[in-house]
């Protein structure tokens, strides 16, 4: 009696061990492939966060390229106008121009700069377009408190300016005008803009919430700017305007 009851509790302790066994064995397979699925998990959401760093960076070299592209045919078509009037202005425009594509092509390589950096961009595009109006239109140029810690996207403001020479003041016959004012605060860039158009709805051109310039310009904002800007367009009978405000961090 003595040793069937000693064979019992040994059996007993047999098959708890066992169990014990088991369930330890279950635990670390469940913990090893749990972290098997893991590193796999954030392997993909590393592979797809590269992926789509990727996708952005050759979308804003696509976008910047067209940028690019269509300032230096408008500015080869406005060299052209100022040759067949045999303009004396024509040496100073090559050169104007050439310091621009250079600017272009060196110091937009980044996706942001100084905003000081496309002030002046914009500064040397009005010299050009002055060149070619001879200053028969009127432009104010107001800049305000711009501190030094500034920056901005490359290009972003110029798009502006180009847009309203080319279906603005381009288009309008009597008294073409451009008015710009931009101000830089610790948190935040507001630059606006605006220009006449041409009286006639027929001929004006001008809508830039269609084409490659507004189109453009929000791609970039939306890729380089979640959530951190505004934009405001705004058209009536003579004239287009504009205004962006930009979020700093």
């Amino acid at each position: 009696m003595i040793i069937s009851g000693i064979n019992v509790t040994f059996s007993s302790l047999f098959t708890i061990d066992l169990l014990i066994v088991y369930l330890v064995t279950l635990a670390i397979v469940f913990i090893s492939v749990s972290i098997m699925l893991l590193r796999e998990k954030e392997r993909g959401k590393s592979e797809r966060a590269q992926f789509e760093k990727e996708k952005k960076e050759m979308e804003l070299f696509a976008l910047k390229t067209q940028i690019d592209s269509h300032f230096i045919f408008n500015t080869l078509n406005n060299l052209y106008g100022l040759t067949l009037k045999k303009s004396d202005s024509a040496p100073q425009c090559v050169l104007l121009l050439s310091e621009i594509l250079s600017f272009v092509i060196y110091e937009t390589k980044n996706d942001f700069y100084p905003l000081s950096k496309e002030i002046q961009l914009l500064r040397n595009y009005i010299e050009l377009e002055k060149m070619r109006f001879e200053d028969s239109f009127r432009i104010d140029f107001e800049i305000n408190d711009i501190i030094d810690n500034s920056f901005i996207t490359p290009l972003i403001l110029f798009t502006f300016l180009e847009n309203s020479f080319k279906h603005g003041v381009s288009k309008t016959v009597n008294n073409p005008w451009v008015k710009i004012r931009i101000k830089s605060s610790v948190s935040e860039i507001f630059f606006e803009i605006e220009n006449s158009i041409p009286e006639n709805p027929d001929i004006s051109g001008q809508d830039l919430n269609k084409g490659i310039g507004l189109e453009n310009i929000r791609r970039r904002l939306t890729l380089l700017y979640p959530h951190m800007y505004k934009l405001i367009t705004r058209k009536n009978e003579n004239s287009f305007y504009a205004g962006l405000s930009l979020f700093k961090n």
